[in-house]
């Protein structure tokens, strides 16, 4: 069997990591998600995981399969350690943009899992950004951040487009989660400063 694994931060799950998701189950038989538990910036985890539940899993395709976990990383390798343990003969390839996907030693891929490796059944698929959707984490923060309603627009759009049409309400849950950080930083500031 082919699996592919696709850890992620994933705040917020945007059009790019769809992409890279759609294209993992296009070359697989099985997909692994790893999707952050953890908070980042203005963005809770557990509204993300929400988001998941309700908007996100819903229109994946039928081979992916959504795993939560604090550090998504880890459950690539606690699956190919696993895989080791079991005598697994199936074959694995890592997504990840091709930054990130840099980060995968070899060192670290023969201790979690040797004869996998040795076998040459674990491939490294680092997927430039401008091949998919050229969309970071980064930038949908900032225009959810923004105040201005044309960067609101601009964060809908780049939703993955089987989610669009909740792209308001996406917007609204993380919205609401990113003004009362904003508030709490700037009331911890102004008490820091006294």
């Amino acid at each position: 069997m082919k699996i592919g694994l696709v850890p992620m931060a994933a705040k917020p799950y945007h059009a790019g990591h769809d992409a890279l998701v759609r294209l993992a189950s296009a070359e697989n038989d099985k997909i692994l998600v790893f999707v952050s538990t953890s908070d980042r910036d203005t963005i809770l985890g557990s509204d993300m995981i929400k988001i998941w539940e309700v908007y996100i899993k819903p229109t994946l395709p039928r081979n992916v399969e959504v795993q939560y976990i604090s550090v998504p990383v880890t459950g690539v390798y606690k699956t190919l350690e696993q895989a080791e343990q079991e005598n697994s003969k199936d074959e694995f390839s890592i997504y990840s943009d091709s930054i990130d996907i840099a980060k995968y030693k070899e060192q670290s891929l023969k201790k979690s899992a040797k004869e996998i490796y040795n076998d040459k059944r674990i491939r490294l698929r680092g997927i430039d950004r401008s091949s998919t959707v050229d969309v970071s984490g980064t930038e949908m923060r900032n225009l959810l951040a923004s105040k201005n309603p044309k960067d609101k627009k601009k964060f809908m759009s780049l939703l993955p487009s089987k989610v669009q049409a909740n792209g308001e309400k996406i917007y609204n849950i993380l919205k609401k989660q990113t003004n009362e950080n904003l508030l709490r930083r700037f009331v911890n500031e102004l008490l820091v400063s006294r």
